[in-house]
């Protein structure tokens, strides 16, 4: 029983051939011995006789119902399937060896159905009789295929045949189904993908945005970055239609919100930016639809406009986060990472309760389960670059998840996780941060100098002393790259050995600081201790006292010649006289009273930038180096000492109770009135 019932009593009630064409449907056969054959026999007589057949239909297949009730409705059948009947040989065809073309092939596709599938796009007018019937076949076999070699195969005998939903449909089925790298690179250098391209950019003037999109997405996937411009083109396409362009059937375009955010994710992928006057006007004319975007496409076209550096301004930004915040419950891990990292990227902070909502779900579904260390590491990034702490529901699940996940972390994850813990100054719990240490320590022998630096510079703002055998693979990441590290970079990482009170070698820091020691006879006026500024000869003094170095002795006291040097031109930051001071006392230098009166006076000028405790280091550091102040510069002494006194911990009061003793002040009644 095949098509679409109607009765064969009334032969004047009949439809044309073209609107019986018009509504055929699948086919609906009932076997002489299957069990809808006792269900059709039951029916009344007069439903009998409802259908029709074709011509050529094998004896297998017959209708269980009376001939002279069938006689009419096989004639009219086979009088209007005929015309759109193909030849088919063994062959070339994958179909039943009826000669019939399946009825899905006959079926005209509604208006309604157009552009809805993810491989359609393109709005060219309905085609009858024989084009029809091999258009469809052609869209049957594109969606049917899996393997790109067999699509790639339709490319090479039906290319000349497509139209643009044909075009689209190739494109996106190629870049859906090459998943591999292997894969994607043999679809590019295939020649038929070549006269795939040149169709695509034949048809692209008739798709509409869904077409336009799936190119767009296809190149992205493929890794393919066509001429810009086909994709001026996709993107003046695109802009036409969110401002109301028309088919030529003269309806206007609705343009889906998937379509928007694919293209602009595309252009991202691609980095592709079709020029600030066009991505405006999609920004302008993209913000009103928002409301309708779903989670994923929220995320994408914010990461689209993130990785083309481009601002899509407030209305738009606004738009997004009211609808972000109206979606809440649905975003996954991934659109969460995805959405934080590009507002950072773009420079624009969601608001406080779309941060931690986002956050509070994402903690909620395990961080992502098996993406959990993308996602953690991108949604960690973002707070530290918006300058947000999360929420203690987050930090209490990065803290559950890491340890468990620490395995699996690669490069990129461990340096943005230790790069936003020392930004926003968290530290994690102990076994936290020892997982954490310990797969930076695994990856060492890939580390590049930039992570290198990172990984030192945040475990010293941390203030986490990595265990000894994680020191050490990572001190042998740092012996490798050493040649690779400009001179700023090596301060960096010796005055990190320093916070940590890790020694990694004496040859290492030999190493580390040959650039900056000249000659005991070097006069020059450039290059060694010359080259540095106070600040960091004061690292370096710091880090070789710390660390337990013993450096040149004429190389130490160049160093400490240049804090006094500004000190008296009074460039001096107070934190380098501390540090300054504080390893010059570690090492014991031998320094004149003249350059400690300097550092000194300095010292005590500074009545608001020297924190409490700079001032007591300073203090116990010119004590241990044998200062021995005038009554004057002593009087100064125990007045800034009094006004820190109060502020300072019970151990810092007691190190100054006694460098001041040791400085000769004999009054020390004052520090016990402002306890």
């Amino acid at each position: 029983f095949v098509g679409r019932r109607y009765h064969t009593e009334s032969p004047s009630a009949r439809p044309s051939t073209s609107t019986r064409l018009r509504q055929a449907l699948p086919v609906r056969v009932f076997f002489r011995h299957s069990p809808h054959a006792r269900r059709f026999n039951d029916l009344p007589s007069t439903r009998r006789g409802v259908g029709f057949l074709a011509a050529d239909t094998p004896p297998l297949i017959r209708p269980c119902c009376a001939p002279p009730q069938m006689a009419h409705a096989h004639a009219v059948f086979a009088a209007f399937a005929a015309p759109f009947t193909r030849r088919v040989t063994p062959s070339t065809t994958r179909h039943r060896a009826t000669g019939r073309v399946p009825t899905r092939a006959l079926a005209a596709p509604s208006s309604e159905r157009r552009g809805r599938g993810r491989g359609s796009g393109g709005g060219t007018p309905r085609l009858t009789g024989t084009d029809f019937a091999n258009g469809r076949a052609i869209q049957s076999d594109l969606t049917s295929s899996t393997d790109p070699r067999v699509i790639l195969d339709v490319v090479g005998k039906h290319a000349s045949e497509f139209d643009p939903i044909h075009a689209a449909t190739a494109m996106h089925r190629l870049a859906t189904h090459a998943r591999s790298q292997r894969d994607r690179e043999a679809v590019v250098g295939d020649k038929r993908f070549k006269e795939l391209m040149l169709v695509v950019q034949k048809k692209l003037p008739k798709m509409n945005s869904q077409g336009l999109a799936n190119v767009a997405w296809a190149c992205a996937k493929l890794e393919h970055h066509p001429a810009d411009t086909l994709l001026t083109e996709i993107a003046e396409g695109l802009a036409n239609e969110l401002r109301g362009g028309v088919q030529s059937t003269g309806k206007a375009r609705e343009t889906k919100s998937q379509a928007v955010s694919n293209t602009v994710w595309a252009f991202g992928q691609l980095r592709f930016s079709p020029g600030s006057d066009l991505l405006v006007s999609l920004a302008a004319s993209v913000a009103p639809l928002l409301k309708k975007f779903k989670a994923q496409e929220l995320s994408n076209v914010l990461l689209g406009f993130a990785y083309l550096e481009f601002d899509p301004g407030a209305v738009f930004f606004d738009q997004a986060m009211r609808a972000t915040l109206d979606n809440l419950t649905s975003f996954e891990g991934q659109e969460t990472s995805n959405l934080l990292w590009a507002c950072a990227r773009i420079g624009r902070a969601p608001p406080g309760e779309v941060i931690d909502g986002l956050l509070i779900r994402d903690a909620a579904q395990n961080l992502g389960g098996s993406s959990s260390p993308l996602n953690m590491s991108q949604c960690l990034w973002a707070c530290a670059k918006l300058n947000k702490t999360p929420p203690a529901q987050y930090m209490a699940a990065v803290e559950s998840e890491i340890p468990r996940c620490a395995s699996r972390l690669n490069l990129e994850n461990v340096d943005c996780v230790l790069w936003a813990l020392a930004s926003l100054q968290t530290p994690l719990k102990t076994e936290a941060m020892s997982s954490l240490t310990t797969a930076a320590a695994r990856l060492g022998d890939r580390m590049d100098a930039e992570m290198l630096v990172k990984t030192h510079w945040a475990f010293a703002r941390l203030r986490h002393r990595p265990d000894p055998g994680d020191m050490n693979l990572i001190v042998s990441a740092a012996k490798r790259l050493v040649g690779e590290l400009p001179d700023e970079d090596r301060l960096t990482v010796m005055h990190a050995w320093g916070v940590l009170r890790v020694n990694p070698g004496d040859d290492v820091v030999r190493e580390f600081t040959k650039t900056f020691r000249s000659g005991e006879d070097d006069q020059s006026t450039d290059g060694g201790e010359k080259s540095l500024d106070g600040a960091s000869c004061a690292k370096l003094l710091c880090a070789y006292g710390r660390t337990r170095h013993q450096p040149p002795p004429v190389h130490a006291l160049r160093l400490a010649q240049r804090l006094v040097e500004e000190a008296e031109n009074d460039v001096l930051h107070p934190s380098a006289a501390t540090l300054g001071l504080w390893g010059a006392s570690l090492l014991g230098l031998k320094m004149s009273s003249a350059q400690l009166d300097v550092l000194a006076r300095d010292a005590v000028s500074q009545d608001t930038k020297l924190a409490p405790r700079s001032l007591a280091k300073i203090v116990w550091a010119l004590a241990a180096l044998g200062y021995d102040p005038t009554a004057a510069d002593l009087a100064k002494l125990r007045t800034r000492s009094a006004s820190a006194f109060p502020r300072l911990a019970a151990k810092d009061q007691e190190a100054l109770r006694e460098a001041l003793s040791r400085l000769g002040e004999r009054d020390l009644d004052f520090v016990g009135n402002a306890a």
